[in-house]
């Protein structure tokens, strides 16, 4: 099931894919809807914390490989850095505090997984599911997941500064609180996306589908709006609004601007 580079007579650490109901994500125990308000409120509790600190990942010369499937397994804590994961199956799995550091993952399905705390920094998620996962506190520094499907994905508290999210789709997603400094989310689709006091520093939302996102009390110093469509999108109370690009921006009449921001009325397509 694994496949690996050539290495030294040393074992490989052992991959667990437990399939029985003891690796099972305790369904019976609570709704998915329940599991995602602790993981949210874990923000507040301090999950972001030392508990989710890591230690750096010790040199190996090998990179681990899995492609199959690990449906609702525990990965808690897992040492995953660099491994290729690419068109794995993942849904429902638990990585919170897991090691996904320059993990090769493309078209990967993480949907549903809880991820809180997990490092994805560098690693390189293109064309991956994370619809609905959980990554509360994670940090996601220099990833790319471009054209990746995230509806609904959890990111409050992230960091998600430097990454790229080109042609991602994050309706409904929720970024609140979070650290998103020189992201780009060019072409990407936000709508109905929750920002609120995020951090969009230098960040790039150029022909973004913006529609009913919220800003409010967002930070947009600097951040690149061009061509974005802000139908029903709420801009009122956002910081650095007058530092922002808005050139070829457009609005609806329900769009909540500021008094210093005009936009012309969004055309139909």
């Amino acid at each position: 099931m694994f496949a690996t580079e050539a290495c030294t007579t040393q074992a490989l650490p052992r991959f667990q894919l437990n399939a029985g109901p003891a690796s099972r994500m305790t369904r019976d125990m609570t709704t998915r809807f329940d599991i995602r308000a602790i993981a949210i409120s874990g923000l507040m509790l301090g999950l972001t914390g030392p508990a989710f600190g890591q230690e750096a990942p010790s040199r190996i010369s090998w990179a681990p490989s899995y492609s199959g499937s690990c449906v609702d397994c525990s990965l808690v804590g897992r040492n995953m850095s660099g491994w290729n994961v690419s068109k794995a199956n993942y849904p429902g799995a638990d990585l919170t505090a897991a090691n996904l550091r320059r993990a090769q993952a493309h078209d990967a399905n993480f949907k549903g997984a809880q991820a809180a705390g997990a490092d994805l920094r560098l690693g390189d998620f293109t064309g991956a599911t994370f619809e609905e996962a959980i990554l509360v506190g994670a940090r996601l520094q220099g990833a790319t997941f471009n054209s990746g499907k995230m509806q609904g994905v959890v990111l409050n508290g992230a960091n998600l500064s430097d990454g790229k999210f080109i042609g991602a789709t994050l309706s409904g997603a929720q970024i609140q609180s979070a650290t998103v400094h020189n992201a780009d989310f060019s072409a990407a689709t936000l709508s109905q996306a929750m920002l609120s006091a995020a951090d969009l520093t230098g960040s790039v939302f150029d022909n973004a589908i913006l529609t009913d996102a919220n800003f409010s009390s967002a930070t947009i110093t600097n951040a690149s709006f061009r061509d974005a469509r802000f139908a029903g999108a709420n801009l009122e109370t956002a910081i650095g609004i007058e530092s922002a690009n808005f050139e070829g921006a457009c609005a609806t009449e329900d769009t909540r601007l500021p008094a210093v921001l005009t936009l012309p009325e969004c055309v139909s397509l």
